[in-house]
């Protein structure tokens, strides 16, 4: 995803407000660029698809007035062909292109929660299932891990136990984080 950012201002606000360019005229996006607010403060608006879209040639031909607007425009695309990006720079645009970063996807120590159930070292083991809850991880996630463990350390009652658990949580017996951390700390 790419972001074009075309206006005055590079910051782009917090409460940028979300544009449908299926739904807005080329004419409405004129009027809202040359039209200060009352205040005089600027605003942030943000178009998805708009330029690669069907539309996308009457967009480029505002560029114009979209660069003397005291106002911030993002477009947001999947990709910018060559084509809209030569109109944007002929038209005077000083287009920033960001590339929009994902967001890290947190991953719990899988190995560490395992080896630390297989070495019942009940320290490391709460350490990681607590600091795995705190960032996000489902609570699923991690009985499904110690269920596959105790199954692979050919330990019934103990695969039995974290199986039950996860039910009993769905049943309605207790929210499975806390059981969770009860089951670590009674190893």
């Amino acid at each position: 995803m790419m972001r074009v950012v075309v206006g005055k201002s590079a910051g782009v606000g917090v409460g940028a407000e979300e544009l449908r360019w299926e739904d807005i005229t080329a004419e409405e996006l004129g009027t809202l660029a040359s039209t200060a607010s009352l205040l005089g403060d600027t605003q942030t608006f943000v178009l998805t698809g708009a330029l690669s879209g069907e539309r996308g040639d009457e967009f480029i031909s505002l560029a114009k007035g979209l660069v003397l607007s005291p106002h911030t425009f993002i477009f947001e695309e999947e990709k910018l062909l060559k084509k809209p990006s030569d109109a944007l720079a002929k038209a005077g645009v000083k287009a920033e292109v960001q590339e929009k970063k994902k967001a890290a996807e947190w991953k719990f120590d899988q190995f560490g929660v395992a080896a630390a159930l297989g070495n019942r070292d009940k320290k490391k083991l709460w350490l990681g299932v607590a600091k795995s809850l705190r960032a996000g991880e489902k609570p699923e996630a991690i009985a499904g891990l110690l269920a596959w463990k105790a199954r692979n350390m050919k330990d019934a009652a103990l695969s039995r136990e974290i199986v039950t658990l996860y039910h009993d949580s769905h049943r309605g017996a207790g929210d499975l984080e806390l059981l969770l951390e009860q089951f670590v700390l009674t190893l």
